[in-house]
């Protein structure tokens, strides 16, 4: 079929600029348009519908409560998210988009309100309030099981760590530092968890399967640059675990900065307590002596640091109250390894 005007490239350029970005915009649904169920059987009003560029349609709509709800569905028709914007998700659209398994999980009972739900391919993140208002978050498998769980501010139920955190891990002398465990996750067999220690000073660690620790730090640690863990804004970055993925805060714990996940530090300045910048890790894999002796076994040190994956090991040397190493972390990152009195694990930065 041919038409009397054709439109000039500069043209169609000036109309999708206007739009927005926007292919398309309705107030009502088309032929080949309709609503999900759940969502035609809330008989939204004041109904908006715009398809963007990447075929995602974006649904928004007033309840009869007076509830604007927002949806997003892909290309083929199927509910990737919904939020109610200041209000609380129709419990309908809960039972409709969130399984009963994960509807029955004892944590959800810790939910006053659900906003949103997040439908990835292989994540199920829900996100709400407690009865005192905070923020509180969810994350169920395919399997429905239950691999995140966060308070805002306030220490996770005990049995919540218990099914989430390995036993290895929680026999460990770094998980012992925590005094508030307010997030527990699990992505990739990499299990993060994040609070407070007994100062109060947010930190977080990362380990493997076997209870090994990946990654450890504490609020400050890393002054400069992202930390590990930083990716995106929390709400905003859907390969994190915010509201939409795995990964919220880096695992030093620290919430005013909130960002998704797999960042790898900072590579900023040496942080050595001499000033000085050597030649860094060694040919060998064992920690050598400085004159000034540490008060742990440094032959048990080293044998513990090497089965938890780090190598390449330098000189010992004081650093004030502490003994700090060179190394190669697991992930082949050259740091610094800050060392407490029994030889423990308490710091590590990024050379």
């Amino acid at each position: 079929m041919t038409t009397g005007k054709f439109i000039t490239s500069g043209a169609i350029l000036a109309l999708i600029a206007g739009l927005g970005g926007a292919v398309s915009a309705q107030t009502e649904p088309t032929a080949g348009q309709t609503l999900p169920a759940p969502l035609a059987a809330l008989n939204l009003t004041d109904l908006q519908i715009d398809t963007k560029r990447d075929g995602i349609r974006k649904i928004e709509g007033m309840t009869a409560e007076g509830v604007k709800i927002e949806a997003q569905l892909d290309m083929a028709g199927n509910v990737i998210e919904l939020e109610a914007d200041d209000g609380v998700l129709p419990q309908s659209l809960i039972d409709a988009y969130l399984p009963q398994a994960a509807r029955d999980h004892a944590f959800m009972g810790s939910f006053a309100q659900i906003e949103e739900i997040n439908i990835l391919p292989d994540l199920i993140v829900v996100s709400g309030n407690q009865e005192n208002g905070d923020d509180i978050e969810a994350a169920f498998d395919k399997e429905n099981k239950l691999v995140k769980a966060e308070f805002d501010d306030a220490a996770l139920p005990a049995s919540v760590i218990e099914e989430m955190v390995p036993q290895s891990v929680r026999e460990g002398d770094i998980f012992a530092q925590f005094a508030i465990v307010e997030e527990v996750g699990q992505r990739r067999d990499i299990l993060i968890v994040k609070g407070d220690d007994a100062d109060g000073k947010g930190m977080g660690a990362a380990f493997d399967q076997d209870g090994r620790v990946l990654r450890f730090g504490r609020e400050g640690d890393r002054p400069r640059g992202p930390r590990f863990g930083d990716d995106g804004p929390r709400g905003d970055d859907r390969g994190g675990w915010g509201r939409h993925g795995p990964g919220d805060h880096g695992p030093d714990g620290h919430r005013g900065d909130k960002h998704g996940r797999n960042g790898h530090g900072p590579r900023g300045d040496d942080q050595r307590g001499d000033g000085s910048r050597d030649d860094g890790p060694r040919d060998n894999d064992e920690a050598r002596m400085v004159p000034a002796q540490p008060s742990f076994d440094a032959v048990a040190v080293n044998k513990t640091l090497t089965e938890a994956g780090y190598s390449n090991f330098g000189f010992l040397r004081p650093q004030g109250n502490s003994v700090v190493i060179e190394a190669t972390n697991p992930q082949g990152e050259n740091v610094l390894l800050e060392l407490g009195a029994d030889g423990d694990v308490v710091r590590e930065t990024a050379r």
